[in-house]
């Protein structure tokens, strides 16, 4: 919620980078981790902590997988504890106001506006999906996207705004699908915020190392977060697509990886999808060559 309201106050000019800077820094001080409160509480040791070497355990989420795969905390309690956090959490509202940014009789309203922008950018994304050549493939490749970036990476993502645009120049990843039809690219540039949080998230994920810390026969790892460098995680991300294609029963379908920095030559029809990636942006483009 933070980010995307963040986002929003940004777009509508309602608050400056800086501004919004300063209020999330605010609530960097005054808000406690999950991983600070179980120590509070006793349920984690500070031995146990330092093994995980989470930056300061700012991530709730791999903070939980990590704790309940390791068997460290079980899930009930950790849902008491997160319950705990709601109750003593500053939210960026909340810090604006205190900053003097915004006035705490404007906060309802501005937070019903971003609801209802929030929802209409979504049915604006939906509707220029489904304008598209290939727009099964892009909603099935838009949920798998969302639904691993949570399970794998703890990060939530959400379709922002799908439009006619030209390829970039270069491209980072580059995956062809072979369609009994068409052929079906599919590119992720290189540049962006979102981009760069990923493979932060990546380079987290990877420093877990949860396999040291475990026994030498570990039960219980298919919850733990996967070390996972961003190519292998799109990567994977299409196999997903994949499957979840042949259940839709769209089948004689090939796909191969492309690592080529070169746009196709010719498209037919290019899409251009933008995500929030934690209130920043990255694009990912569909073009039927």
């Amino acid at each position: 919620m933070t980010s995307f309201f963040g986002q929003y106050l940004l777009v509508k000019g309602i608050v400056s980078r800086t501004q919004l800077d300063a209020a999330i820094e605010l609530q960097d001080k005054t808000n406690q981790t999950l991983a600070q409160i179980a120590l509070f509480a006793g349920v984690l040791s500070q031995q146990q902590l330092q093994k995980l070497p989470l930056s300061g355990c700012e991530n709730d989420t791999l903070f939980t997988q990590a704790v309940v795969s390791l068997g460290w905390i079980s899930r009930t309690v950790i849902e008491t504890l997160h319950a705990q956090q709601r109750t003593v959490q500053l939210t960026l509202g909340e810090a604006l106001v205190q900053h003097g940014y915004l006035r705490d009789n404007n906060l309802p309203n501005l937070l019903a506006d971003y609801h209802y922008w929030n929802l209409r950018n979504l049915q604006k994304f939906s509707a220029a999906v489904a304008a598209s050549d290939f727009a099964k493939l892009v909603d099935i490749f838009s949920y798998t996207l969302t639904q691993y970036m949570l399970e794998v990476y703890g990060v939530h993502v959400r379709p922002n705004f799908a439009n006619s645009a030209p390829v970039p120049s270069a491209t980072s990843w580059v995956w062809q699908m072979d369609l009994p039809d068409t052929h079906l690219n599919i590119m992720v540039p290189d540049s962006g915020a979102g981009m760069a949080l990923l493979a932060q998230r990546a380079e987290l994920i990877d420093s877990l190392h949860l396999s040291a810390l475990l026994p030498e026969q570990p039960s219980g790892l298919t919850e733990a977060p996967s070390a996972m460098a961003p190519e292998r995680f799109f990567a994977s991300l299409l196999q997903g697509l994949l499957t979840d294609i042949e259940a839709e029963g769209l089948h004689q379908m090939v796909a191969q990886v492309l690592h080529s920095n070169n746009s196709p030559a010719t498209a037919k029809s290019c899409l251009r999808c933008c995500y929030s990636v934690e209130g920043e942006l990255f694009n990912v483009y569909f073009c039927a060559a």
